[in-house]
């Protein structure tokens, strides 16, 4: 009894002292962390926006935006400091829009990508992709940027990421409005749309009855099926119940969430409108 009690109180006083060893350390390097991650963005900040005075800082769904100005006071663009999930754990990154709604850069601050791998987003050749594309571009897997293949869950969550962050800078600082879908422009019909998925194409089906969603059905996928449950049947779900695109995709899976909603963009987007000929008969392609 008295050695098991011996054994204990050594494992507590181990323990204890890890602990002290670990909060001393943190107490001396995380100053020096932090005072070089400010020195790294301001340097990235200078880079981006030569002409940079002052910036002012807002805060929007748990990232800072910070407005860039010169010293006649002229607004240069808009720095973001965003945080999404990685393959491994969550990433941060920095933004660079110009007054345009147009990339100037991107920069990657922290990640937990697999070394040879995911990590693939930290190179020149993956996020000079982004350079020059702006709010009106789709910023899309397959249409305007590419994911890498062997890393397609990292480069694509990166991909959204950025498309989501360029459309949130877009509509809060520049004046810059997205048009929404009505679906009562669309004449009735079954329409059908693909994007490109994590292990090949995603299609949807999607029915119009009256001006209204009926139906939003994946028929096609070769997502991640661990993934892709959280997905679905969420967002088609989430789609005909607010008779809209714009819904919430923050899910267990946010790619194959995004992947779903711009599968049913392209079915819809080609798809006869009311004005154009269209009649309840109509069916999709």
């Amino acid at each position: 009894m008295r050695e098991i009690l011996r054994l204990a109180l050594t494992l507590t006083a181990v323990a204890v002292l890890s602990a002290s060893l670990l909060t001393g350390v943190n107490i001396v390097t995380e100053p020096i962390i932090i005072e070089r991650q400010e020195k790294d963005y301001h340097q990235s900040l200078e880079r981006f926006f030569p002409d940079v005075d002052h910036f002012e800082t807002e805060e929007i769904d748990g990232d800072q935006y910070d407005i860039v100005y010169d010293q006649d006071g002229e607004m240069l663009g808009i720095m973001a400091t965003v945080e999404t999930a990685g393959y491994e754990a969550g990433l941060i990154y920095n933004l660079a829009v110009n007054d345009q709604g147009e990339i100037k850069g991107l920069v990657i601050v922290s990640h937990a990508e697999t070394p040879g791998i995911g990590d693939v987003i930290t190179t020149d050749e993956f996020q000079e992709q982004f350079t020059g594309k702006g709010f009106d571009d789709p910023i899309e897997d397959g249409e305007d940027v590419d994911s890498v293949s062997g890393a397609t869950l990292s480069t694509g969550t990166m991909i959204v990421s950025v498309r989501r962050t360029v459309t949130t800078i877009g509509e809060n600082f520049l004046d810059k409005q997205i048009r929404a879908f009505d679906p009562t422009e669309v004449a009735d019909g079954i329409y059908q749309g693909s994007v490109e998925g994590t292990h090949g194409i995603l299609t949807v089906e999607v029915e119009i009855a009256d001006g209204v969603i009926e139906r939003v059905d994946v028929i096609e996928q070769n997502e991640t099926e661990a993934y892709f449950v959280d997905s679905y049947p969420k967002i088609p779900e989430r789609i005909v119940e607010e008779q809209r695109l714009e819904v919430d995709t923050q899910t267990g899976a946010t790619l194959s969430a995004e992947r779903i909603v711009s599968a049913v963009e392209k079915a819809l987007e080609e798809a006869p409108t009311v004005e154009n000929g269209g009649d309840d008969t109509d069916e999709g392609r």
